[in-house]
């Protein structure tokens, strides 16, 4: 008997080890690079003209590569926050960096960081909806990918 409570057990325990790493994976972010998380400021239009990715009924976002600026336009009143989602790849796919800019404050408003980036890296974006508080993106809620090359 004392063999079958040890095997028992074992199940158990590795039941148990199965079902927290499943939760680990499950609940991890969509994105695996290491995230930074800034929030976008009034300022005025830098004096570039910057590429933009296709807009969400929700978001705008654009990026400048001349000074490495973020444009993030919140067009639509619902509540959530408009945020530029973005990563820096090399020349073989690796994420070097990424994050989230955030415009928080409100519908109409345009709002703009800017961040040191590598040059001659690929800098990809997306214009996304999120939840400041929390710092979800709506991942149903985000544009497609644009790419440049950073000069």
């Amino acid at each position: 008997m004392p063999s079958t409570m040890i095997i028992k057990k074992s199940r158990l325990a590795t039941l148990a080890i199965a079902a927290s790493a499943f939760t680990m994976i499950a609940t991890s972010p969509a994105y695996a690079w290491p995230t930074e998380q800034d929030i976008a400021t009034a300022r005025p239009n830098p004096d570039g003209v910057p590429d933009c990715a296709r807009a969400t009924s929700g978001a705008k976002a654009c990026f400048d590569e001349f000074g490495d600026w973020f444009y993030i336009t919140d067009r639509y009143k619902d509540g959530y926050s408009a945020v530029a989602l973005w990563r820096v790849k090399d020349a073989n796919g690796s994420v070097m960096r990424g994050g989230n800019v955030w415009n928080r404050d409100g519908a109409g408003t345009t709002r703009f960081k800017n961040k040191d980036l590598p040059e001659e890296y690929y800098v990809d974006w997306a214009s996304c909806v999120g939840d400041y508080a929390t710092k979800d993106i709506l991942e149903d809620a985000c544009g497609p990918m644009t790419r440049i090359i950073n000069n």
